[in-house]
Order: structure tokens, then sequence, then C-alpha cells
């Protein structure tokens, strides 16, 4: 691999154009034959990401393979097929879940990337990492739902160490036969803004892909961008996942200029607009705040300074994560007797 330093924003750039749908593929190919890639750099940043495979799907999907350097091809082939082979498992057991929900009236929606890769957005299994099965269940059915998938042998868990008031999701239910744990959710977004969300809206407008109930494209859309822009926390930290950008790419969302205008409304969905706009301009909101050109500004500048960006949000992290236990720890008796007993406690004996 070239061993070039290869500024961070050029190198998301790079990323960004080869995962998008809209980027000339003979301009891409006249950049990598013309410029020193450095590889390693995309490597890094697609690994951080949880994108390398789309790259390598993308690459591929553009024919665009054969400038890759031969054992980094290679890697990236073996790694997409051991992801592809994953998801394609991922899938199986979605088609059983789905079967036994709709056996039991179960009011569910499958979301995430796995309803993304359920609602064959993904060109290639490969392309998407998935982590768990993730399902919109109604509220009304959400305990039903829970013990069906208990009695199917979900029935090892992991529970939180006290007990989490107005929490959007059970707790992570894992079987011993199978790949994938199951999140089953009651809401999306956190307990302050779950009304962001109309949940009966996102239930309701479903469509149903090869026996599969998945969100049609705006909702999967919506959620997303919210759900990285604030369960992820990408808004107070103010950064750009490239995974969350990839969906929207897949999903469309250029060519959806109501939409554009409808999140550009909206303070979060503006801030990762303004930022994703920076790489992909077919996205770019319709308006901007001061505070968000303020934020776009902060963000190009940790672009060139990564080292103060990493600083920065060491900082936040740190400062968020003290306010939420002083807060748990004054408002939340579990969250007070889990610290008394398992933390102090441990100190003196």
């Amino acid at each position: 691999m070239t061993k070039n330093k290869q500024p961070l924003k050029e190198t998301i750039q790079l990323i960004v154009d080869i995962l998008s749908y809209e980027t000339s593929d003979t301009v891409l190919e006249h950049y990598l034959i013309n410029s020193a890639v450095d590889w390693d750099a995309i490597v890094i940043v697609a690994s951080k990401h949880l994108v390398l495979p789309a790259v390598y799907c993308r690459l591929k999907q553009k024919s665009l393979l054969r400038y890759l350097p031969e054992d980094l091809k290679q890697y990236l082939e073996e790694l997409t097929q051991l992801n592809r082979d994953r998801n394609e498992t991922l899938l199986h057991e979605v088609e059983q879940i789905s079967k036994l929900f709709i056996a039991n009236n179960i009011e569910h929606v499958f979301i995430k990337g796995i309803g993304l890769l359920s609602g064959n957005y993904f060109e290639d299994h490969g392309e998407r990492m998935i982590g768990d099965i993730d399902i919109l269940v109604a509220s009304d059915d959400i305990d039903k739902a829970f013990k069906l998938l208990v009695n199917e042998g979900y029935s090892q868990f992991l529970p939180f160490n006290y007990e989490v008031k107005n929490y959007r999701h059970q707790p992570r239910q894992i079987s011993k036969k199978r790949l994938g744990a199951i999140e089953l959710h009651s809401q999306l977004l956190k307990h302050e803004y779950k009304d962001l969300i109309n949940i009966d809206l996102f239930l309701s407008s479903k469509e149903i892909v090869n026996g599969i109930a998945v969100p049609n494209s705006e909702q999967l859309i919506w959620n997303a961008i919210l759900a990285q822009q604030i369960n992820d926390r990408s808004y107070y930290y103010n950064v750009l996942k490239l995974k969350g950008l990839y969906d929207v790419l897949v999903l469309g969302l250029s060519q959806k200029k109501r939409l554009i205008k409808e999140l550009s409304n909206q303070k979060h969905s503006l801030g990762f607009l303004s930022l994703a706009s920076i790489f992909c301009p077919s996205i770019a909101p319709l308006a901007a705040t001061g505070k968000t050109n303020y934020k776009k500004y902060l963000f190009l500048f940790t672009m060139n300074y990564p080292a103060f960006g990493a600083l920065m949000i060491k900082i936040k992290s740190l400062h968020s994560a003290i306010k939420e236990r002083i807060h748990l720890f004054f408002l939340n008796k579990s969250y007070r007797a889990h610290i008394l007993k398992n933390k102090l406690c441990k100190k003196h004996s």
C-alpha cells in the first residue's frame, strides 16, 4: 500500500465518492489513476466508520477494483464474504422471526440495518455491517413478543445493572442456536425525544418485502438520521458517521427534495445534512442557522486538526458521563443502590 500522508477530509471525501451513487465513475477512475491514494488511510477510516465492506462492494459495482493494491483487494474480498455469509444467516433468522410474529398477530417492523437489508436496498448482501436484529414492536404487543422469543430459544439476556426508566428497548435476547441477538424496541429515540418519530405512523406505513415487514424509505431515513444524531449523540459531539450517511444515500435521500426540506426544519437532522453536504452536496439543507454554520465550521476545523477533534470528543464524553451519573444517582433509586453496593462498598471491603 502507498504511504503518502493524506488529509482526513480528503480521505473521507474519497470514501464518500466511492460510496456515492452520483459521483461519476469516470471522474472517480481518473482520480484513482492520477492520485497517490493512501489506501492505509482509507482502510483505517472506513473500518472506524464500519463501511469497509461497502467500499469494496461499491468499487466492484463501479468496475474499479483493479486500482486497489492486490493484497488489499484480496483482504477486502475475504472480509466482505464473511460479512455476506453472516448477513445471509441473519436474513434467514429474520424470516423465522417474521413468521412467528405474523402467526401471533404481533404488530412489528424490522428497523435499522436489518430493515435495510430485508428491504433489498443493497445490491450485495455483504455491503452493510449489522450488529443486532432490531425490531420495533407496538407497545401493546412487546411483552407478548418478548415471551414468544424466549419460548423460541432467545432465553439468554444481557440485563441492565439497574432499573432503567423509559428505555427504548428491552434487554438483548440471545439464543445459543442462532447468530443474531434481538432487541425489541417500543420507541426509536431517547425518551425526551421520542415524539420526533411517530411510532403509529412508522408501523402503519410499513411495506412487506418477501414476507418481511420493513419501514418505508422515508421512515428509514428519519430513523437513520435521528438515531445517529440523538441516540449515538453525533449532534452533541458534532461528528458525522459514514455508515449513517451511506444508509441515507442507499435510501435515495438526494432524490427526495420534499423530505430534505422537512429534515432542514428540525435541528438534529439539519445538523446532519449540514455536515453530510460537505462531502455530498446533493443532500444540502435548504437553509442553515447561525449555530449550524458554526458547528459546520468547527467540524471542518477538526478535519484539518484531527488531534484537536479527538481531544474535544474526550472532554465532551467525560463531561457528559459525569453529568449523567450525578443525575442518575440523585433521581434513580435503583442506580443509587447499585453504586453503593457494587462500587463504593467493594472499595472498602
